[in-house]
């Protein structure tokens, strides 16, 4: 298993690639993927936790499960329970879903999954500014 970083810099970054593909795929291919969308809204939110757990002290764990990161920045930082509900509905689009082929999730369901990505960085940017430090 590959090393993971220690920089919350790397991990916004991360997070930020795995976005411009969220971006890239829901405004240019169709029909969309969107369970390609949904997994790649995971990544995203999985990268700046991740950079934020670094940020509070805390080393992150080698999990893609949403509710195990935000309940960890939670016992640093109790505001984060103001996203576990989005962590909890992006959390089921993690890796196994994407080798389920009976998987569908509707273009709303998706915007969705997009919105709560969206919703997790801009609470990220107000409560962990370090991560987003140049």
């Amino acid at each position: 298993m590959a090393k993971q970083t220690n920089s919350p810099e790397e991990w916004r970054l991360l997070a930020e690639r795995d976005f411009s593909v969220v971006e890239h795929l829901s405004t240019t291919m169709h029909p969309i993927p969107t369970e390609v969308v949904a997994f790649f809204c995971q990544q995203t939110a999985e990268k700046y936790l991740k950079g934020a757990l670094v940020v509070l002290g805390v080393e992150p764990p080698y999990t893609h499960d949403l509710d195990e990161l935000c309940a960890l920045a939670e016992k640093e930082r109790p505001a984060f329970a103001g996203i576990s509900t989005q962590c909890s509905i992006i959390s089921h689009f993690s890796v196994q879903p994407r080798y389920d082929l009976g998987l569908s999730l509707s273009d709303d369901d998706m915007r969705l999954v997009i919105a709560h990505t969206k919703s997790i960085r801009e609470f990220l940017e107000t409560e962990v500014r370090d991560l987003f430090a140049e």
